[in-house]
Formats: structure tokens, sequence, C-alpha cells
């Protein structure tokens, strides 16, 4: 039943031009394939349409159209290891091949389901990258013989199957990733929003809730914040607080150190690139103001900013729009920005060392944090809820604060503030062996100057007795042992030590 040379050209170049456009639709593998198919009908008639793809040392039929596909075929997986005929379909560079009935090796579906004797087979090789990744195969019941032309279309119709196949696949890992990512953002959103919510800014003292007062106020508005402080006081809690009071909440918060970035990286950082922008800029990467677009940026320690990149700042601020690096135009964003600083920026100002007109830009509304030596109040419920972390974190009970140790961590000025505070509990909480937490040897060294509650008789009596574990290297008995020093009985300095929960063994490697 031969085809005219002349229809089937025309025919076939109807239907290359209309398989190309299947790579355009954006459909899914299985309607992509059924509409080829159905275009591909037209040319060559078929009573069975396959697509076979590799599998270990195998084929599996991965689409299956036509009266004869039935549901035995779909997932059926056909073993290439002695069929001749299958061997050399995938050894072929790109034309099709048809098989005849005393061709060497089996039929395609042997065992799966019986052909009449006297019908057609047509296979055309599905590669990518030089590789042949599978099969299209086309049955007839009837034999049919097909022009030069058709198996030339065919061909062509194979190798652009090929590449809707291959487009459909990436096009589903790429869909897969971009779930997974948003499924990773928002975990990350919840949980940093779940650790404001658990953890909220402590505020037991006057000038704390004042300090959260004012964030209320403030988070509603799209206004500046610049936060100051000594370095350790929390400034990125504040920040924090203040992004999810805010209507932002639900969008991006990206945070920034000033001072921890290279002078020769932090515009990239800042403002992003364009592919070729400078030597290694190997391709386009957005920067922390397209990232936080829509929710808040914070920079840390602003104070480090180099001064030939304050104008972009200020800009930025002003303008609500960025020049990226290499870029011919400039982008807008939508930010909301929180600086913080331990230094004095309107000292800065005076020396030359930051912009005035950038200092007032972000200075629109002030919060400064007291160090932590000014508000005792809040030292026992951060040391609770810190310990409090420390044990879910790692599945231990929670370790009580002993009235000593509450003493000591209120008496103490705390030069480092929050963060010492935090690293002193973290360690203790390591050594601790009770239920009650116990601060080791040399924890709250003593300090010259000013600064805290006076300590207490019993917090004193700790200090004494560790210098005089640590004079003596933990010894306690003997004319240069500690019990002689402290002119006490050794059974009475053990029964003190007990009562501090010092033990001499800690001192004898001090």
């Amino acid at each position: 039943m031969p085809i005219p040379d002349l229809e089937a050209a025309l025919t076939g170049a109807r239907l290359v031009e209309e398989a190309g456009a299947l790579l355009t639709h954006g459909e899914d593998p299985t309607a992509m394939v059924g509409h080829a198919f159905e275009r591909l009908g037209e040319l060559v008639p078929y009573d069975l349409a396959t697509v076979l793809l590799r599998e270990g040392d195998g084929l599996r039929v991965a689409h299956a159209l036509g009266p004869l596909a039935t549901p035995q075929l779909a997932g059926a997986h056909i073993s290439v290891r002695g069929n001749l005929r299958l061997q050399n379909a995938l050894k072929a560079r790109s034309h099709p091949a048809t098989f005849e009935e005393d061709d060497p090796g089996e039929d395609t579906f042997h065992g799966l389901m019986e052909m009449p004797h006297g019908h057609s087979c047509l296979v055309a090789p599905l590669r990518s990258r030089g590789e042949t990744f599978g099969l299209m195969t086309l049955d007839a019941m009837v034999c049919r013989q097909y022009p030069a032309s058709v198996l030339h279309h065919v061909g062509v119709f194979a190798s652009l199957l090929a590449l809707g196949l291959k487009q459909a696949e990436h096009l589903g890992r790429l869909a897969e990733r971009e779930r997974t990512l948003a499924e990773e953002v928002s975990y990350f959103r919840e949980v940093q929003r779940r650790d404001v919510l658990q953890e909220p800014l402590r505020a037991e003292s006057a000038a704390m809730r004042g300090i959260l007062d004012q964030l209320r106020q403030v988070a509603a508005t799209a206004a500046t914040v610049l936060i100051t402080g000594e370095t350790g006081t929390g400034k990125e809690k504040v920040a924090q607080t203040l992004h999810h009071l805010s209507p932002r909440r639900e969008r991006p918060f990206i945070k920034v150190n000033c001072a921890t970035l290279p002078a020769n990286l932090i515009e990239s950082e800042l403002f992003g690139h364009v592919k070729g922008a400078f030597s290694g800029a190997s391709a386009a990467r957005k920067g922390r103001f397209e990232l936080a677009d829509g929710g808040t940026l914070f920079l840390d320690e602003i104070g480090d900013l180099p001064l030939d990149l304050q104008p972009k700042l200020l800009r930025a601020i002003q303008e609500r729009e960025i020049d990226p690096l290499g870029a011919e135009k400039p982008r807008k964003v939508d930010v909301r920005l929180v600086a913080a600083t331990h230094t004095d920026l309107a000292l800065a100002v005076q020396e030359g060392r930051f912009r005035q007109d950038l200092f007032y830009r972000l200075n629109v509304f002030p919060v400064h944090l007291p160090p932590l030596r000014e508000r005792p109040e809040d030292i026992l419920a951060l040391a609770e809820a810190f310990l409090d972390r420390f044990a879910r974190e790692n599945r231990r009970p929670a370790l009580a604060l002993p009235d000593l140790v509450r003493d000591q961590l209120e008496a103490y000025p705390w030069p480092g503030n929050v963060r010492e505070l935090q690293n002193v509990l973290e360690r203790a909480a390591i050594l601790s062996t009770g239920r009650e937490l116990r601060l080791p040897p040399g924890a709250l060294p003593a300090r010259n100057g000013g600064g805290g509650r006076p300590l207490t008789w019993e917090a004193h009596e700790r200090v004494y007795l560790e210098r005089l574990l640590r004079h003596t290297r933990g010894k306690v008995s003997g004319t240069d042992g500690a019990a002689a020093l402290a002119d006490l009985a050794p059974s009475t300095l053990l029964s003190r030590l007990e009562k501090q929960g010092l033990r001499p063994k800690d001192f004898r490697e001090a």
C-alpha cells in the first residue's frame, strides 16, 4: 500500500512543523506525546505507538497509544539482551528502521502481546547529547511500505520528540526544585517567626519596655530605623522583632554584617551584578537588596561601610532603586531598611568617616539599646530563656537557676552584654551534671571598676574560694594547701566548697 512521494513529502513537512510547535506548548509529557502521535498518525497510520525509555539493562514502556495499547503495556519492562532488533535500533544514529518478519531477533513486544503475521514495525531512536535514551515504535496490523521521504520525516519527528521529552524532563526537575526551594524558604521563615514568638524581646526592665513600645509604633510604617548600642546588646534581635511586628513579616528578612564583608565584595553583595560585570562574574547574581525586596534588610555595623559606597546606599534609600554592577539601568526595590552600629556615627561624621546626608537618612527613627549592666532586671529573664532553648535544642532536662547563681549573674557587670551572658550560660549548662546550673570556676572573672550590683556575702565567698583553689592548684590539705592559707580545718573548707558547688579537682589543671 505505497504512499505517493509528493503527498508524503507535503504531509511530512506539515507534520514536522506541527511537531516543532509541540516543544513550546508547555504541556506535561503524557499530553505532549499524545498530541505528537496524533499528528504522526496522519503520515504513518498505526495500531500501536510507544515511547520506550532505557531503564537498567532493558526498556520501559513509558507511553503507549492506539487501538492495541493495553493496560498491561503501561510500565512494562522489555529485555534488550539477545534481541538483535532492539540492539540495532539503539545503535542507530538517527534514521528509523523497519523490521520484516524474517529479520533476526524477537518482536518488540514478544511475551506482552501477539502481533499477526505480516504486520509492519517502524522503530526510531530517541537521542539527546549524543546518547540514545530510548526508542519510538510504530506497529501496524497490516504490512506497509514507506518511501524514503516518510522515513526521513519520521526520523526528524523522533528527534523533535526526543527534544520535547528531555525539555519536559528538565522542566519537571526545575518545577520540583522550585517547589522544594519554596518549601525550604517557607520552613525557614516559619522557624524564624517561631523563634521570635517563642523567645520574644525580653522587656522586664523599664528601659526595654520603652523600646518595645517604640518598635510597635514604628513597625507599621516604612521608616528607616537606626539601632545603636554596645556590641552584644541584642541589636539583631531588635531588628527581627521589628520585622515580625511589621506588615512585611511574611516577606524576607535579610541581614548583612558590613564589618565582615571584604571591601572589594561588599558592593556586589549589596547591589548584585550582571554577567561579565567583572573578572570572575560568570553569571548574574542578585544582591541583598533584591533578595530583601518586599521585606526588611538589616545592615549590621553600618559604621564600617566604606565611604565610597555610602552614596550608592543613600540613593537606594532615597530613590528606592539600586544599580547592580555592570547593569545598564537601575532596578526598583521595595525594602524596609534597618541599620545598627556600636560606633558613634555623629562623631564619625565630624571626623569625615561617614557621610552626613546618609547619617540623617538612617537616623529617621533612632532606637538606643542600653547595656545589660544598666538593666539588671532583664538578666534573669534572658538567662532562663537561654537555658530553656539549650534544653530544647539538646534534648536535655531544663536546668534551674539556684539563688547563688542568680546573685552572681545579677552582680556581674557583663562587659560583653547579652552575647557574653549566653556564652557563659551555654558553657555552664554543658558542664553542669545535676538539675541545677553550676557556674564553672572563672566563668565570671573579677572586674575592676564600677558596674553591676554589689556582690552578696555568699558570692564574695565563692570568688575568694575560687582564687584560693586556683592559687593552690586544687590542693586542700598540707602546709601549702588551701585550708592552711584560709586558716580553716580541711573538713570545714571542704564543707564550704561543697556548698558553693566547687570541686578541688577542677582546679588541679588550672
